[in-house]
């Protein structure tokens, strides 16, 4: 199994270095807006980074999309400088209706991608892909990393798992923002054979440091954003209130730098393969 996940990310890794040296392969005209960096990522992964004219905020990934127009956030849109753009297609998130309604007021056709799940990850390759003219590629890519999850599908453990996606850094824990038992986070753990510690529908509640410790999972994985400067070991310290609970005793609090790790696009396929290397 191990010589399978290092053929298969191989694999992937000369993908993603066909990428970089492609990324502007894409030879229409086709004239692009994504509207969240998951959808940027991902039309750049496809070939298709020099069609995107515009782009959401936060979309820095790869390097050449910090160039790229901000034109909108997450629930509202620049539509004057949207049109002068002239788009042929707008990518969005499911929850941004509004920005959709008013762009099809305009006659500008929109296509709203989901990448909430990791199956719904895999399906955007296609359905972005298609857009773009890249099929072939977007069909090798989802079926060269369905066997990469594959190879990563493990038989429950009968241990809990709490992910911290966003919390204060560099103080003592008073709260988090974890994961319920939906979305693509999810999906990852029980991937790898554990179960979600907090029950719940909920995507990303945010629960205080008492019912951290009256949950008190097997594990906790801390998910910390790049641009967070303290280093891990300084990061382990915010937990040490926790030194009751067992991943605190059994030395199962692990951190996780990158934005990579909470956008659900091409590099989430690094966030497994790193939890994987920490013994997950």
């Amino acid at each position: 199994m191990k010589i399978s996940k290092l053929l298969m990310f191989t694999f992937i890794t000369i993908l993603l270095i066909n990428c970089e040296e492609n990324r502007t392969s894409v030879t229409s005209d086709l004239r692009i807006i994504a509207l969240s960096p998951s959808l940027v990522e991902t039309v750049f992964f496809l070939g298709g980074g020099k069609n995107i004219v515009g782009a959401s905020s936060f979309c820095n990934y790869p390097k050449e999309a910090k160039n790229i127009p901000v034109v909108a956030n997450v629930s509202d849109m620049n539509l004057e400088y949207a049109v002068k753009l002239k788009p042929d297609i707008v990518l969005l998130m499911p929850g941004q209706e509004n920005i959709a309604a008013k762009l099809n007021l305009l006659n500008i056709k929109t296509l709203t991608v989901s990448q909430e799940k990791l199956d719904d990850i895999l399906n955007s390759f296609t359905v972005i892909g298609r857009e773009i003219g890249r099929e072939q590629r977007a069909a090798a890519v989802k079926d060269s990393l369905r066997s990469v999850l594959g190879s990563y599908k493990s038989p429950a453990k009968n241990k809990t798992v709490l992910i911290s996606a966003g919390r204060e850094y560099g103080t003592g824990i008073t709260y988090i923002f974890s994961t319920g038992r939906t979305g693509f986070l999810n999906d990852i753990v029980e991937l790898l054979g554990y179960s979600n510690s907090l029950d719940t529908p909920v995507p990303y509640p945010k629960i205080g440091a008492e019912t951290v410790l009256t949950i008190d999972p097997d594990i906790i994985i801390d998910l910390v954003p790049s641009d967070i400067s303290s280093s891990p070991e300084e990061l382990l310290k915010d937990w040490e209130l926790f030194r009751t609970a067992k991943a605190w005793k059994n030395g199962s609090i692990f951190i996780l730098k990158g934005d990579h790790t909470t956008i659900p696009g091409p590099r989430i396929f690094n966030l497994i393969k790193e939890l994987n290397e920490k013994g997950l």
